[in-house]
C-alpha cells in the first residue's frame, strides 16, 4: 500500500464494473438467447462429459421492504409480502422447464438464496422453495446450502427455522457499524442485533458465519472504519467479504440519494482497504483472495492452504468448477462454457415463463 502514490490514485480513480465475477456484466451478449441456452443444458446430459461436472444452484429473490442507498443489485422495493406467493409459483415454473431438459434427481452441491432479501419470505414461502428444490434436485449430504440474511429480518427463532430448512451458512450484510454511516446508506441495524443474531447462529449450530463489509460509503473515515473493523473482530465470522463502494448513480438509481460530498476521496478508501487488510491479519484471518478472508480453520483456508479452492461465479468454494442453474428474475447462470442472465423485470420474467420459454434475455 506504500507503493501509492496520490498520483496513480487520480490516475486510476475512477469507478469501474463489479470484477468479483468473471465475466462482468457489460460482457453479456443478447444475441445468446433461449435457444442456446438449451443446447449448453442438452450438452450437460447428454454431451462428452455428461454429468461429470457438479451442480450448483442460485435462487434470486428480488424483494426488499427498505431501500438501501448504496445498493446495485436488482432488486423490487416493497412491503407488500402477498407479491411473494405468485414469484414462488413462477419459481417453480422455471425450474419444471430446466428439469424437463436435465432430468430430475441431479446431484447438487451448493445452493444459494440471494437477493434482494431472501428472508422476505416467509418461513412458510422458504419451506415451499425448499421442498421444491428437493422434489427436483438432489441436495446432497455434505454439501454448501447458504442464504443471505438482513439482520433487520430475522430473529433467533427465524434462524432457527433457516437451519431446520436445511441452510448450514448464513451470510449478514452488515456493510458498516457506525451510525452515521448507516443512517446516509438508510440502512440502521445496531451492533447489538447483529451481535446476538451471530451468537445465536452459532448456537444453532450453522457451519459458516459470512459478514459483508463496504468501504467507501458516505460518512465513512479511516478513523471511523477502524471501529468497525474492530467490531468485526470481536464479532469473529467465520468469513468476511469486503468490498469497495463504487458510486454509479447514473446507473443506479439508488445512489442518487448519496450526497457525493459525503463520500471519501481515493486516498481515504486506500487507508480503509490497508486498515482493514492490516486489521483482519493481526485477528488472525487468512487472506483468500477477492476481497475475502477466512479464520485459518474454515473450509476456504484450508482449501486454499492444499491447493484444493475453487472459484464459480458464486464465489470461492472447496467444489470443483459447477454447473450453475439460475433462477429468478435478472438471475445469472453458467452451464459449460456458457454464461446467460434472465430478464430483469418481473412482467418478462412472467410473461416468458406463461409461454414456456426460459427468461433467458442474453
Amino acid at each position: 500500500m506504500q507503493a501509492i502514490t496520490p498520483e496513480l490514485l487520480t490516475k486510476f480513480d475512477v469507478p469501474g464494473p463489479r470484477y468479483t465475477s468473471y465475466p462482468t456484466a457489460d460482457r453479456f451478449v443478447e444475441a445468446f438467447g433461449e435457444p442456446d441456452y438449451l443446447r449448453a443444458l442438452d450438452q450437460r446430459r447428454t454431451g462428452p462429459v455428461a454429468g461429470a461436472r457438479p451442480l450448483s444452484l442460485y435462487v434470486h429473490i428480488p424483494f426488499c421492504e427498505s431501500l438501501c442507498y448504496y445498493c446495485a443489485c436488482n432488486k423490487i422495493i416493497t412491503k407488500h409480502h402477498d407479491r411473494s406467493a405468485p414469484y414462488l409459483r413462477y419459481l417453480s415454473k422455471e425450474v419444471d422447464l430446466h428439469v424437463q431438459h436435465l432430468g430430475a434427481g441431479q446431484s447438487v452441491s451448493q445452493l444459494h438464496l440471494g437477493g434482494g432479501t431472501p428472508t422476505f419470505f416467509s418461513d412458510d414461502e422458504l419451506g415451499e422453495l425448499m421442498s421444491m428444490l428437493r422434489r427436483n434436485f438432489n441436495l446432497v449430504a455434505g454439501g454448501e446450502y447458504s442464504i443471505e440474511v438482513d439482520p433487520r429480518t430475522v430473529d433467533a427463532t427465524r434462524l432457527q427455522t433457516l437451519a431446520r430448512l436445511g441452510f448450514n451458512r448464513l451470510s449478514f450484510g452488515v456493510q458498516d457499524f457506525d451510525p452515521l454511516v448507516q443512517k446516509a446508506v438508510h440502512r440502521i441495524q445496531p451492533a447489538e442485533q447483529v451481535f446476538a443474531l451471530v451468537d445465536a447462529a452459532r448456537r444453532i449450530g450453522f457451519e459458516s458465519i459470512n459478514v459483508d463489509l463496504i468501504y467507501g460509503l458516505p460518512r465513512q473515515t479511516p478513523e471511523s472504519f477502524d471501529r468497525t473493523l474492530a467490531q468485526v473482530a470481536q464479532l469473529r465470522p467465520d468469513r468476511i467479504a469486503l468490498y469497495g463502494y463504487a458510486h454509479l448513480p447514473e446507473r443506479f438509481k439508488p445512489q442518487r440519494r448519496i450526497v457525493a460530498v459525503d463520500l471519501p476521496g481515493a486516498a481515504n478508501k486506500v487507508a480503509m482497504l490497508a486498515r482493514a487488510l492490516a486489521a483482519f491479519d493481526a485477528a488472525g484471518y487468512d487472506y483468500i483472495g477477492m476481497d475475502h478472508f477466512a479464520l485459518p480453520d474454515d473450509a476456504l483456508a484450508v482449501a486454499k492452504r492444499q491447493g484444493r479452492l475453487h472459484r464459480n461465479f458464486q464465489g470461492y468454494s472447496t467444489h470443483a468448477e459447477a454447473d450453475l442453474m439460475a433462477f429468478g428474475v435478472s438471475a445469472i447462470g453458467k452451464v459449460g462454457p456458457s454464461y446467460s442472465q434472465n430478464v430483469r423485470t418481473l412482467d418478462e420474467y412472467y410473461d416468458s415463463l406463461d409461454q414456456g420459454v426460459l427468461p433467458i434475455f442474453r
